[in-house]
């Protein structure tokens, strides 16, 4: 009996005194600890994440794309010599509208390219703002964790003293000490999940050294109201999705351009010069102008204008596509987050507080001898579970919350 009951006190210090952050354990270990704002981690994905830095990079190809569009063609210069004469010539080929429409068209696909920028930020963005929910809803389950196994403790330690006392049989005094065991194996897998998404946030940020960020960030104050109708609005005209899709109709218009510059013959220009090789005087000397024109037999087959054309109107409609997507997209976001808002009030009216009185006036019971430790458990782990679910709804909440702006292309949560 006296080895049990200094296993429950050594339980107890381990709760008490053993279970804080790997990160800020001892200020000398390898891993520390910072404590970090929603804003600030934003700011530094948008800066330092590789994914989207091997993105960008997109952007400056297209730059220089465009630059190569416009190189000139290059002249060339004829020698021909025979016995007694020499001739000297320079030959040019001369465009027609073709290096202005190949510039046309790089200059819109950098644009695609910045809109896809754009876009991946945006939806990189999101990606990361849900990593550091995810960091927040494992720290609140990891201090909820925290919290249960010290009341557990606590009730164990009282009734290590109920039992030598002879108020409760050993089966009861046993009971809560497993239980307290059972929610400190339970703190620790937390503790290890909990980590796991600070070096994800670290991930994101494109940040591998010995110091965990802290998320400091506090969701309880995050309230929003949309209408419907607005949204539907504000996502027709700033959804990058639907951006992307206007810009890629230009690009295809600006190939059919090209496509039409390239079927114009090249003219070839030419100048030449020709004098006898040995005389001082010569006899023979003269100046040759010369221009060819191609025959264009081969614009005949407007197989390629064509097929520009058909990449036109598969362009459009795949814009049409796009708005009924965005639009669908914005609604279903919009239920979801109601639907979520709704199951936050349902929580915040009463049922953590009421979750709680029946855990305490069953423990009271308990300890009047008018119910029994599997009551307690019951209650326990119901009031536990109560806790779980409305974080995870806080979460889910917040998430709904990105899902919706980030459908509509709008973007306004600071924390």
């Amino acid at each position: 009996m006296k080895n049990n009951i200094f296993c429950i006190l050594l339980l107890g210090f381990a709760v008490l005194a053993g279970i804080t952050p790997i990160c800020a354990r001892e200020p000398g270990e390898a891993t520390r600890e910072c404590a970090m704002t929603f804003d600030t981690y934003m700011s530094r994905v948008g800066k330092h994440n590789l994914e989207y830095m091997a993105e960008r990079l997109n952007v400056n190809i297209a730059e220089a794309e465009v630059i190569a569009a416009k190189v000139l063609p290059d002249p060339s210069i004829d020698f021909e010599a025979a016995k007694d004469t020499y001739t000297l010539g320079l030959s040019y080929s001369l465009e027609l509208g073709k290096r202005s429409a190949r510039v046309q068209l790089a200059k819109s696909e950098m644009q695609l390219e910045k809109a896809a920028l754009e876009l991946s930020f945006q939806e990189l963005r999101a990606e990361a703002a849900d990593f550091y929910l995810e960091a927040i809803l494992r720290r609140e389950l990891l201090k909820a964790k925290k919290e249960a196994c010290n009341y557990m403790f606590q009730l164990s330690r009282s009734d290590s003293l109920r039992y030598l006392a002879g108020e409760i049989t050993e089966i009861e005094y046993r009971q809560s000490g497993l239980e307290a065991s059972s929610l400190l194996g339970e703190v620790y897998d937390q503790e290890a999940a909990y980590q796991s998404s600070l070096v994800d946030l670290n991930m994101f940020m494109g940040v591998n050294d010995d110091t965990l960020n802290i998320p400091a960030g506090n969701w309880d104050s995050l309230s929003r109201d949309f209408t419907l109708e607005e949204l539907l609005e504000t996502g027709i005209k700033e959804n990058l999705n639907i951006v992307a899709a206007t810009l890629d109709m230009d690009v295809n218009s600006k190939a059919l351009k090209l496509v039409q510059r390239e079927r114009l013959p090249d003219i070839e220009l030419s100048l030449s010069y020709e004098r006898d090789w040995n005389s001082f005087r010569p006899q023979m000397q003269y100046a040759k102008v010369a221009v060819s024109v191609p025959l264009p037999f081969s614009s005949i087959n407007k197989g390629s204008v064509k097929s520009a054309k058909f990449k036109i109107e598969q362009a459009a409609v795949r814009k049409q596509e796009t708005t009924l997507q965005v639009q669908a997209n914005i609604t279903q976001a919009w239920y979801a987050f109601e639907a979520e808002k709704k199951k936050v009030a349902l929580f915040r009216t009463g049922v953590l507080d009421d979750a709680r009185k029946v855990l305490d006036g069953t423990v009271y019971m308990y300890h009047r001898g008018e119910s029994g430790i599997l009551d307690v458990l019951i209650a326990q782990r119901s009031y536990n579970q109560v806790q779980q679910d409305y974080l995870e709804t806080m979460k889910s909440y917040v998430s709904s919350l990105v899902a919706l702006e980030k459908s509509c292309g709008i973007w306004d949560i600071h924390f």
